[in-house]
């Protein structure tokens, strides 16, 4: 067996920055060395692109980030219900600490993005594609990786509740610090090659993992 490579990631270097609250309409907007704070519920970021810089505050409400692009960000304690962005690409991303209520990333593009004590009522990474990602320490209702493309991805020390892997592919998905025990429901287990789990977790998940591949198990013996 191929040993597991870790994640590839590192943090961003910011330069000095410039506090800024862009206003709630930031469509195809650029910004770049700023701290940029919301006072608002919403805002829009369609198309945007935001680099070396830091979010202190995203709005309370909602974010419609499709298409954003984001280069070596900072996202620090977020609170907001949904945070709309597929299609969006990130790369050299932290977002630590605070609670999302919707994630919405499906079909984006995640390289060298850090997770870090983040809570999250639904990730949606649908058909993503993933590429040296860490989440370390996250509390994650649903994680809904659905068809995507992961690339040495690693869940470290983090909470589950439900785990949807139908049709994932790649290689280096690194689940050790995932806690199954308090995984309630796990959907296409047979999508997992390529995984990595320990023993311990290999048989509290031994039923599942039968189950998904049509093997039958019964305590009587021939």
């Amino acid at each position: 067996m191929t040993p597991v490579e870790p994640p590839r990631v590192s943090p961003p270097q910011l330069p000095p920055l410039i506090a800024l609250d862009p206003g709630d309409a930031c469509d195809n907007e650029s910004f770049s060395e700023a701290l940029l704070t919301w006072s608002g519920e919403q805002a829009s970021l369609i198309g945007a692109d935001i680099t070396d810089s830091r979010l202190a505050r995203l709005p309370s409400d909602h974010l419609h980030a499709r298409r954003l692009r984001l280069a070596e960000v900072e996202v620090t304690d977020p609170s907001v219900v949904t945070l709309n962005a597929p299609r969006s690409h990130w790369r050299g991303v932290v977002i630590e600490g605070g609670s999302i209520g919707v994630l919405d990333c499906s079909g984006a593009t995640w390289q060298n993005v850090t997770l870090q004590g983040v809570r999250i009522g639904y990730a949606n990474l649908r058909e993503a594609k993933l590429s040296d990602v860490t989440l370390t320490g996250c509390r994650i209702g649903t994680l809904d990786l659905a068809g995507a493309t992961t690339t040495r991805v690693a869940v470290l020390a983090s909470l589950v509740d439900d785990l949807d892997a139908r049709h994932r592919t790649g290689n280096h998905l690194d689940l050790r610090g995932l806690d199954v025990v308090r995984l309630n429901r796990l959907e296409g287990a047979d999508s997992l090659v390529g995984a990595t789990i320990t023993d311990q977790q290999a048989r509290w998940l031994g039923p599942t993992l039968a189950a998904s591949l049509r093997i039958g198990i019964t305590e009587e013996d021939p």
